[in-house]
């Protein structure tokens, strides 16, 4: 009888561990798949148009992009700039071509509610048009 117990216990310990993980990793993903990039891409408002087509005029291919949903602990380490229910994109380019900004490429956008708010001056020239991050 205590050997049923202990077997069940372990039963309920891994099936536990393995929701939480599942949890755990529902929390990111990696798009890149061309399809879904363009469709990503294309929903995100930016100046004069969309996402896409800001790459397209600061000469950058996306490659992939990483989004996370902060969590509890992203937040508490920065509650300043982060907000629960916050998603990070990680968007990874190649080098820009923009004459008129200094900018890196592989912009961080941060998306809180309907709202896309600039992490990085690629970002916000994406965004905004404007140099000034």
């Amino acid at each position: 009888m205590q050997a049923r117990r202990h077997v069940k216990a372990i039963l309920w310990f891994f099936l536990y561990g393995a929701l939480c993980a599942t949890a755990a990793a529902q929390n990111d993903r990696t798009i890149s798949d061309p399809i879904e990039l363009s469709k990503l891409l294309h929903s995100i408002p930016a100046y004069r148009s969309d996402l896409a087509s800001r790459f397209t005029a600061g000469g950058m291919t996306v490659k992939s992009v990483w989004i996370n949903r902060l969590t509890r602990d992203d937040v508490a380490e920065d509650p300043q700039r982060y907000a629960l229910g916050d998603i990070e994109l990680h968007f990874f380019t190649d080098k820009p071509d923009v004459r008129d900004c200094r900018i890196l490429g592989s912009p961080v956008i941060l998306k809180r509610g309907r709202r896309y708010i600039a992490q990085d001056r690629t970002g916000g020239w994406l965004l905004t048009g404007k140099c000034d991050f």
